[in-house]
């Protein structure tokens, strides 16, 4: 096989003739979020925090376990320009709606970009634990079928970040939503091609 067929994009990390960058709309929210990752997990080519980052503007990657990061995630929080919140789906979390109107600001949402498992230890993480956590009032159905889920409807990355966009009445995401969802549908079914997976025995 030819080399340059199997060369990805640095980007999105499909292969070259799949790659969707030139067509993804840069979308600058109103709301920041603070993608807390690793350097193990944004290597992973299925890691959908990566993508996100391809897709909107407004997000700031920390990585966790790097020497000084709990010093950028206590920067981030002193913000006076932005109420800090932590996503997580599991009760009890608060209103991010209600947050916003109460404080008159948009949010810092602080987003755990790494497994289930990782994240429910880094939630409990000092630095992060004083944070008020907000979730989805409604969850979508999956679209994610390269990982198995721990749990029926815990999103990945991508879809409960674009999912929380929609629900918070961010400005001007309705618009673009639709477009950025259909792309992450088309990334997620080019990997699956690419490594051999059956698409109709995968979803759920």
């Amino acid at each position: 096989m030819d080399k340059s067929s199997q060369e990805r994009c640095i980007q999105c990390r499909l292969i070259i003739q799949d790659c969707i960058c030139r067509d993804i709309p840069a979308f600058w929210a109103e709301h920041k979020i603070t993608l807390l990752t690793s350097k193990r997990e944004e290597r992973i080519i299925s890691n959908t925090g990566r993508l996100l980052r391809c897709m909107l503007k407004n997000v700031f990657p920390v990585y966790m376990g790097e020497k000084g990061w709990e010093k950028v995630v206590e920067s981030e929080i002193a913000r006076t320009d932005y109420t800090p919140v932590i996503f997580f789906p599991t009760q009890p979390v608060c209103d991010g709606q209600t947050i916003i109107e109460e404080t008159g600001k948009p949010l810092n949402i602080f987003v755990l970009d790494t497994s289930w498992r990782n994240a429910r230890r880094w939630l409990h993480k000092p630095v992060l634990m004083n944070l008020k956590k907000i979730g989805l009032k409604t969850a979508p159905p999956s679209e994610y079928y390269l990982r198995k889920q721990s749990v029926e409807n815990y999103l990945c990355t991508f879809q409960a970040v674009t999912s929380l966009m929609v629900e918070l009445r961010t400005k001007g995401f309705a618009s673009v939503s639709f477009q950025i969802n259909e792309k992450f549908k088309l990334w997620v079914k080019s990997l699956a091609r690419q490594r051999g997976l059956n698409i109709t025995t995968t979803r759920r």
